[in-house]
Formats: C-alpha cells, sequence, structure tokens
C-alpha cells in the first residue's frame, strides 16, 4: 500500500499545471505590495522615529489542507519583526515544518517570507496583530526538492509580561504552490518574544518638553521652593500606561541636588500632564551681577509593566541679576529687608547705642530708636536720588517691568537711593533693633511705617506721648508712617508727611507688615555685605539732631 501512496505522489510532485502559475503571479502582485509598503517605511522611519525590534520563536502544529496523501505534523518558526509606526510593522520570518504522508516518508518544507502586520493595543498587556505573509519556500521528499513560492495571512494575539517579554498565540493559512491545486496548511503556534530594543537598552518613551517660564529673582530663590519656576508638559509615547511618575528638577551650581517637583499615579499611553515646576534654588544665586540663561534637566522616572525607567531631558531659565525685581507684588521687595545685613545692623546698632546713652526723654522705645535712625542718616549724608535707568514711579506701575533695587549695604555704600531703597535699608535697620515695619505702597511711590509698639485699643493708646491722630491703627496696631525721601527735613516733618500718605493706603488696605511679607519672601542677605562698612557719622551731630527731633515730637 505504501508503495503505491508512493507512486502516486511522485505524480503529484510531478505535475505543473496553470494553478502553480496563478499562484505565482497572485505571489508577485503581494511582493510588489510589500515591497512599495516597504519602502513607505524606510521614508516613514526617520520621521516617526517609533523604530522597534522583536524577536519571535515558537513551536507550530500544521495540518495541511486540500491534498490527498498529506498528513499533520510539527515544526518551528522563528521571526524577527520591526514596528516602525506603533500601528504598522514587518516581518522576516522563516521556519520549517515536517508533514506526515500515507507513504510513509515525512514531507518537509523550509520557508522563508516577509509579513507586514497591522497591531492594536486596546490594553496594556493585550495586542491583537494581523499579518499578510508571502515568500518562498523548498520542499523536499526523499530524491525530490524544489523551491517555488508562498503566500497567506495569520491572526495573533500577544501577552506582555514585561515590557521585554511576552507571550504570543497565533493562527495562520498558508497557500504553497504545488503539484495541481495549492498545498494549504494550517499553522497553530504559541511562543515567545523578546523586545529587542528594549533588551538592548532602548531609550524611555515619556517626553517632555517646557511650555512656560517665569522669572527668576535670585533675591527671592527661596520662593520658588512652593511657587512654580515654569511649566512643562510630560507625554507618554510608552503602548500602555506608566505607573508611579517621578519628575525632578537639577540645575548644576544653583541647586544642590535634584529636587522631587511632581508625582503622577498613572499616565495613560499618550496622555499628555501640564505640571508646574518648582526648584529648591540655594545662595548661590545671589552671586549674579548679570543676567545668565542657566541649563538644567528634568528627570523622569517611572514604572512601565513593572520595569523601571529614566529619562531627562534639559530645560533652560533665564535667571536675572540679584538686583532685579518686578512689582507684580508689592511684597517682593521684603527679600531685600535683612535685618542680617552686616552694613545695616552695624549702622542700627551704633545710632540706638548713642540714643541709649542719653537721659530719658519719654518717647516710646520703638520711636526713640527710629527717629535716631532717621537723624543718623541724614547726617550721614543720605540723600534722595531718582534712579534714571528704573524709576519708581514708572517701574511700579508696570509689572511686567524689571526695576533694580538696592540691598542695605549698596544703599549706604552708595549714600543714596529711590524710594524703594531708602525703604528698603530704613526697615532693614529698625528689623535689626527688633521693631516691626511695614511697606506701604501708593501709586508712583513706596515708603515705610513702623510699629509704635503700642496696640490700638484705647487702654494702651493713652500711654503715648506723641500724637495719635498722626499714627495709623492696622492690624491692631499702631504705625508711624515715614517719608524717607525728605532726608534734610526732619523726623517730626516726614512723619506727618507719611501720615497724609498713609491713611489713604489705610483705607485701601495697602499695608504690608514685613513679617507677614516674609512668608512668601523671606529675607536674603548678600556676603558681600561684610565687605562694605559704613563709616559712622559723628556721635556729636546724632546727639544734636535726635535731641532737636525728640523736643518737636513730644509737641
Amino acid at each position: 500500500m505504501k508503495r503505491l501512496y508512493r507512486i502516486r505522489l511522485y505524480r503529484i510532485i510531478e505535475q505543473v499545471p496553470g494553478a502553480v502559475l496563478i499562484l505565482s503571479d497572485i505571489f508577485s502582485v503581494i511582493l510588489s505590495v510589500i515591497a512599495s509598503m516597504i519602502l513607505s517605511a524606510l521614508l516613514c522611519a526617520p520621521v516617526f522615529a517609533e523604530n522597534e525590534f522583536a524577536l519571535s520563536l515558537a513551536p507550530a502544529f500544521e495540518v495541511p489542507a486540500g491534498k490527498e496523501h498529506f498528513g499533520p505534523g510539527a515544526g518551528a518558526a522563528a521571526a524577527i519583526d520591526w514596528a516602525f509606526l506603533p500601528f504598522m510593522g514587518f516581518s522576516a520570518a522563516g521556519g520549517f515544518s515536517s508533514l506526515s504522508t500515507d507513504a510513509g516518508s515525512a514531507f518537509t518544507l523550509y520557508r522563508g517570507g516577509v509579513c507586514p502586520f497591522l497591531r492594536w493595543r486596546p490594553l496594556d498587556r493585550w495586542t491583537f496583530r494581523a499579518d499578510i505573509q508571502a515568500g518562498l519556500y523548498q520542499y523536499q521528499w526523499e530524491d525530490y526538492t524544489n523551491t517555488r513560492p508562498f503566500t497567506g495571512g495569520a491572526l495573533r494575539t500577544e501577552f506582555h509580561l514585561s515590557p521585554s517579554i511576552s507571550l504570543y498565540a497565533a493562527g495562520e493559512y498558508l497557500w504553497h504552490a504545488f503539484s495541481g491545486t495549492p498545498l494549504g496548511v494550517f499553522n497553530l503556534s504559541a511562543g515567545i518574544t523578546l523586545n529587542l530594543s528594549h533588551i538592548m537598552g532602548g531609550e524611555a518613551k515619556v517626553r517632555g518638553e517646557k511650555t512656560a517660564q517665569q522669572r527668576i529673582f535670585p533675591v527671592s530663590y527661596a520662593w520658588y521652593k512652593d511657587k512654580p519656576a515654569a511649566t512643562i508638559r510630560v507625554t507618554n509615547n510608552e503602548p500602555n500606561t506608566i505607573t508611579g511618575v517621578n519628575l525632578s528638577l537639577f540645575m548644576d551650581r544653583y541647586m544642590g541636588q535634584p529636587e522631587l517637583f511632581a508625582t503622577l499615579p498613572r499616565l495613560a499611553p499618550g496622555e499628555s500632564a501640564e505640571l508646574p515646576v518648582t526648584a529648591l534654588f540655594n545662595e548661590v544665586m545671589l552671586s549674579l551681577t548679570e543676567n545668565v540663561t542657566a541649563n538644567g534637566r528634568i528627570l523622569i522616572s517611572y514604572h512601565s509593566l513593572g520595569a523601571r525607567k529614566e529619562t531627562d531631558f534639559p530645560i533652560q531659565m533665564p535667571v536675572y541679576h540679584r538686583n532685579a525685581l518686578s512689582w507684580d507684588d508689592d511684597r517682593r521687595a521684603a527679600s531685600f529687608v535683612s535685618p542680617r545685613d552686616s552694613a545695616a545692623r552695624l549702622f542700627a546698632r551704633y545710632a540706638a547705642s548713642i540714643t541709649d546713652s542719653l537721659p530719658e526723654n519719654g518717647l516710646p522705645r520703638n520711636v526713640r530708636y527710629a527717629a535716631a535712625l532717621f537723624e543718623a542718616l541724614a547726617a550721614y549724608g543720605m540723600n534722595y536720588v531718582i534712579d534714571p535707568a528704573s524709576p519708581f514711579a514708572e517701574m511700579s506701575e508696570d509689572a511686567a517691568a524689571l526695576d533694580s533695587l538696592n540691598y542695605p549695604y549698596q544703599t549706604l555704600y552708595y549714600r543714596g537711593g529711590d524710594c524703594d531703597d531708602l525703604s528698603i535699608l530704613y526697615c532693614a535697620m529698625l528689623e535689626a533693633l527688633g521693631i516691626d515695619t511695614a511697606f506701604i505702597p501708593i501709586p508712583g511711590h513706596i515708603y515705610a511705617a513702623l510699629d509704635t509698639g503700642a496696640s490700638a485699643n484705647a487702654e494702651n493708646s493713652k500711654r503715648l506721648t506723641i500724637r495719635q491722630e498722626d499714627l495709623i491703627a492696622h492690624n491692631g496696631r499702631l504705625r508711624m508712617p515715614i517719608e524717607l525721601t525728605l532726608p534734610g527735613e526732619g523726623f517730626h516733618h516726614v512723619w506727618r508727611v507719611g501720615t497724609r500718605q498713609g491713611k489713604t493706603a489705610s483705607e485701601e488696605r495697602r499695608i504690608y507688615p514685613m513679617r507677614d511679607s516674609w512668608t512668601l519672601y523671606p529675607p536674603v542677605t548678600v556676603p558681600e555685605a561684610a565687605d562694605h562698612l559704613p563709616g559712622m557719622p559723628e556721635e556729636n551731630e546724632i546727639i544734636k539732631r535726635f535731641t532737636d527731633t525728640a523736643k518737636s515730637l513730644k509737641q
């Protein structure tokens, strides 16, 4: 019987009918389509830059159809996949199978071809795929061997264990050009896919870009710990949802280490998130005397199907010089009011010590020190000088304008300044003596106020030895407003001028206590302050001015 089957197989194999030619024509058309798709892929690959390579290995079980004398068999297959788009790619596949025959000896096929495919990933761990296959196969049976085309299609599903490893199952039907009618084969396989791009260190697929930039002022460097210095957008280009996304900022020189500024529990594929970038800057920023562009990096770490991934992208931030400030918030100037400024503290203690050496004059302590400081500055030769490059009257009206303010030691060194500079210096000196101060901004101008040491209730106000009508009640305290742009007019006069302006400001609730402002904009001290200590005015000149002022205050 086997001899009879062998004779019949010989006759089938030796036939070359028109069906083979028809299948060859179909094969040629499919190859032309595949060639066009490969050309398109080569053109698209640099644009989309999604190039992903994977290796698939699997045993296979095959069942022939449409031919007598052939039975089921087994084999193995391997393929290299190239996905140049998230939903499309090509596969170079090869394999072999051995079909049983009625004649007893096995009928062996060796296949090789290219397979364009489309894929869809509806869930994080599941991918579905459809292939079109075309190629050449070689069969061997006893002494016969030949090479002919084959074509077919396949459906496949993958389960992703991790970004590197997947399990897959596939079913395909292949038409092999053969004697008589084509040899059809059902092929079932299950195997493993290795993502070579990921295994060989493929880059993470989360992207970031800066979408907004805030002004960075060194004097407010601590403010950016809780407030955004910039805004970024992060986009998940991974094919699956990512979890545990951590984002940090690092700027060499201006930060000691990377600082975590945002976390995202999850980010779906293709999803983007807008995030504010906060920064823990250090005091090195206070050394900047010119505007600079600081270079940094946004560091991103996350988990993708259980695997930890990391990436980063560069970010540039413009940082202004240490004296720069904008008036979008008048309280920003509080950062310049440092009671630790060496020059201001030395000058304040000098003036206070002279006052303490004089006989008691009945003035409240805070008022006595405030008067002594003002008169000491007048004796020192302090002047009101409008800054021609950035006059406060113009800068304060434009929140976007960039102003330049002096630190207390600088105003002492220059012996003059604009209204903002003089107010900063005076408040810093009073704060160095433990006296609460405040800014009073009005349109085109800013000046200072000090806490008299008395509350605004009637019981305490009776103890004051100065005119209460010229004080401002604010937040339960009696404050004395001081107009500092008239250094030669005497303390009593600048108090009265400040009162007229301050009462209007109080009604508009535009009095900013320094201690409250410091919660947003902490004071900073420039190290150079200790290198520019001022020469002190004559003690006798201060005593003369203060004595005259004390008499006028009690009249």
